[in-house]
């Protein structure tokens, strides 16, 4: 509004986005489990989503550093469409389609199209979480599993939305769907697989994505299903130091536990230089609870070791090791002419070895650079930006 405007500045409109899926590409007649490791970075909106195939690429460059996996692929839910909404009803994609235009027709009486956009979104959510694997499918996927990790019960997984409208040009569609953290046992992956199928069709992803999409009934779920990683500390490096204060530098932020830096911990903050190893701590981490993965599914919190330093000097090599083979193995990590671009990294370890959890381009908003007001925070006295002012701790305020 406009007493916003001296502090932001005014609202520019943004270019109309438009979702719109490349259904050439989409390939709807794989309906198998498929391997992660199979996966390339070209699958990517054709038999899964982006993070299937940059995890299965990234498999393929790091190997046993990045934990295995098995993917449902896009065509084992449209297929299942082609079920009853009811016993004598219509097929699910037909009824799918039907009422997304009728939602449409409602433009007119946005109360009643908000209504029953809600009960449509809910029927749909319901007959998904409920709806029978056929016989087939649930026995490759058994063995699947069997295969890949091992005997019943002897592991956990997480299960991870993974849709053909993500990652696409001005929307990620990041957070919107839903992971099950370390699911134990084959009845609840299966149970687990179905909350993500549906987890699209939630009222808050629906209205992120829907306001973009001209054939809403083109979003199809893919499901990555991965071994759980008991991390003793995890975190997130960023290939550049995200303060832009020092070239070539790497930011890592780190925990105790799974999850570490990325749920709102008070995490590890340190800078490291790759070339000489020079590490500056920024923060300590003062979360006083980690994240451990159950051994019969879940997480669960328990108190910090509270170890002066989460991450020893090995593990920091480790991580500058991976920062150089990054771009070098990662076709993603570089530019138009080849040169390596900044990396988001998510990591953990256990016994001083690494897991790599994933990776992908780091992305930063060119308009809160540009932001006359957040820069205006970073002033000191006098107006200038690069005077340091120093607050005593010492005194009330």
């Amino acid at each position: 509004g406009p007493r916003w405007d001296p502090i932001f500045g005014q609202m520019r409109t943004a270019p109309t986005l438009v979702i719109r899926p490349d259904l050439e590409k989409l390939d709807l007649q794989t309906t198998g489990v498929v391997a992660l490791s199979a996966l390339r970075a070209t699958d990517s909106g054709r038999v899964a989503g982006p993070k299937s195939a940059n995890l299965g690429e990234l498999r393929n460059a790091f190997g046993r550093a990045v934990p295995d996996g098995v993917v449902i692929p896009f065509g084992t839910f449209r297929r299942l469409l082609d079920r009853p909404i009811e016993p004598g009803g219509p097929p699910v994609w037909t009824w799918m389609k039907g009422e997304y235009a009728r939602l449409a027709a409602m433009s007119g009486d946005p109360a009643a199209q908000r209504a029953a956009t809600s009960a449509f979104l809910a029927r749909l959510r319901d007959w998904i979480e409920n709806v029978e694997f056929p016989p087939a499918f649930q026995s490759q996927l058994r063995t699947a599993l069997r295969q890949q990790f091992g005997p019943d019960g002897t592991y956990g997984v997480f299960v991870r939305s993974d849709t053909n409208v993500e990652d696409l040009p001005g929307f990620t569609g990041a957070g919107l769907n839903l992971t099950v953290p370390n699911v134990v046992g084959e009845e609840q992956i299966e149970t687990a697989i179905k909350r993500v199928m549906a987890s699209p069709f939630t009222e808050r992803a629906y209205a992120w994505r829907q306001s973009h999409m001209t054939q809403p009934e083109y979003v199809f779920p893919a499901v990555l299903v991965q071994l759980a990683f008991p991390a003793e500390k995890s975190g997130v490096m960023v290939t550049t130091d995200v303060q832009g204060k020092r070239e070539g530098w790497l930011s890592i932020a780190v925990n105790e536990g799974v999850g570490g830096a990325v749920d709102g911990q008070a995490a590890e903050s340190l800078l490291v230089d790759p070339e000489s190893g020079r590490t500056i701590l920024l923060s300590s981490a003062t979360a006083p609870y980690r994240r451990v993965l159950s051994h019969t599914g879940g997480v669960v919190k328990r108190p910090v070791e509270g170890s002066k330093r989460v991450l020893r000097p090995d593990e920091i090599k480790v991580l500058i090791q991976v920062s150089k083979d990054a771009p070098e193995r990662f076709p993603a990590l570089r530019g138009d002419v080849g040169e390596a671009m900044p990396a988001d990294i998510e990591f953990g370890f256990r016994g001083g070895k690494i897991a790599i959890l994933q990776i992908r381009p780091f992305v930063e908003s060119k308009g809160a650079k540009e932001s006359t007001y957040l820069k205006s925070l970073d002033v000191g006295r006098g107006g200038d930006p690069e005077v340091v002012e120093t607050v005593p701790l010492d005194r009330a305020y």
